[in-house]
């Protein structure tokens, strides 16, 4: 049985991306242990269509109704955690539910990509490495000023990196998010960003363009007033509606990814981009990072 046969089940289902023409994600399932996010990140995507999306709350009953879903997962399963709401919130620390996930995912034959800008996944190294998973870290900048108006209540970048650096030292492969990169705000200073990230043990980048929503574009006015204004005639007259994102102009978009792969070609780091296009600028086996899954030593 294959994930697309999977039809899903409570809280583990297949991931869609709105069925996006431009996505590029290998087959796979997504799962989130909690529903909303406390990040407060002001470019969002999902606060437009998840309800209450600032408040972070765990799913009901999450425990019994992952493992009912276990019990029906294909086997050796790609799973995605989390896609659109943080598996490592602050009251993670606290619950432990995403460590208990982890646990019950020990004994099912899975394969896990952690997606996440929590720095409380350095405490489940001990049960990633049994899995053998990888773990995708977001950081849009290094700049701390920047990093707490994009992302008021996420850890800062520094420790986001000294986590990375954990992971890595101990065995579990790490990559980085530099996603979104929004011109006039944080496209400036990606090769410093680029290199600590491969110093602190990332194999592989994913980046991509600013894609707002309405009520993204609407935070991004408010806190970013300035460079909003230069940049709304880009997004709104001369840019293209894709699904239900905005996007920039393609070639200004082309420039800034291409920018970004010859940066990762020059630190030796492979390079994908997250719904943008231009496949030839891909130079990974898989966009999201899961090429860098290993085969875990559990036995089943």
């Amino acid at each position: 049985m294959t994930a697309l046969k999977f039809v899903g089940g409570y809280v583990i289902r297949p991931f869609d991306p709105w069925r996006g023409k431009l996505c590029t994600c290998p087959e796979k399932l997504s799962f989130d242990p909690y529903t909303g996010c406390e990040h407060g990140c002001i470019y969002c995507y999902a606060s437009s269509y998840i309800r209450d999306f600032y408040r972070c709350r765990p799913k009901k009953d999450l425990l019994k109704k992952l493992k009912a879903d276990l019990k029906k997962l294909p086997r050796n399963a790609l799973i995605s955690m989390s896609n659109s709401s943080d598996p490592y919130p602050p009251m993670e620390k606290e619950l432990k539910l995403t460590r208990r996930c982890l646990e019950e995912f020990l004994r099912h034959r899975v394969r896990l990509l952690v997606i996440t800008k929590g720095i409380q996944v350095r405490r489940d190294i001990d049960l990633l490495k049994q899995l053998g998973a990888a773990v995708m870290m977001t950081i849009t900048t290094l700049d701390e000023e920047i990093a707490e108006k994009l992302e008021p209540k996420a850890p800062p970048p520094s420790k986001r990196l000294d986590t990375l650096s954990a992971l890595s030292e101990e065995g579990v492969p790490v990559g980085v998010r530099v996603d979104p990169i929004i011109p006039l705000i944080n496209d400036g200073s990606l090769e410093h960003l680029l290199r600590e990230a491969r110093d602190a043990g990332a194999l592989h980048i994913v980046s991509s363009t600013f894609k707002p929503r309405y009520d993204s574009w609407r935070r991004l006015e408010r806190v970013f007033p300035e460079e909003s204004s230069k940049l709304e005639k880009l997004y709104f007259e001369q840019g293209e509606v894709i699904g239900r994102s905005f996007y920039l102009p393609k070639p200004i978009r082309f420039r800034l990814m291409k920018r970004v792969a010859d940066l990762c070609k020059k630190l030796g780091l492979s390079f994908a981009l997250c719904r943008e296009g231009f496949p030839e600028l891909h130079t990974a086996k898989t966009c999201d990072g899961s090429h860098l899954i290993r085969v875990s030593d559990q036995k089943f």
